[in-house]
């Protein structure tokens, strides 16, 4: 029984911080996207998602650590896993610039 209550507490932590995740990562994406585009050009796929993923944990470390002031209700779990999606998602949006050419060149959501 402890179990679901724990999956049912996870679910609820997850749709909060959802609209943070797409918020920090885009507030993100631009700096890490300085950080490494001089250099990912050189490189494949593998190597480039690699080394975004380097540069990447720590710029969304950091911009979360210096939000998280405003958002007291999250537990040192839901934290890390704020920062974790974050950072999965800035090497996501930094890759599909990647592939695109740049972020000139990716077109907008519809």
């Amino acid at each position: 029984m402890g179990r679901f209550f724990d999956l049912i507490t996870q679910r609820k932590t997850f749709r909060q911080i959802a609209p943070l995740i797409r918020d920090f990562s885009q507030q993100c994406h631009a700096d890490v996207w300085d950080r490494v585009r001089d250099l990912i050009f050189e490189m494949d796929l593998t190597e480039a998602r690699g080394y975004v993923r380097a540069r990447a944990v720590k710029v969304a470390r950091r911009h979360v650590d210096s939000q998280l002031h405003m958002h007291p209700q999250f537990d040192s779990q839901a934290q890390l896993q704020l920062k974790t999606l974050v950072t999965e998602r800035v090497v996501h949006l930094v890759i599909s610039d990647f592939v695109a050419g740049g972020p000139a060149a990716r077109r907008p959501a519809a």
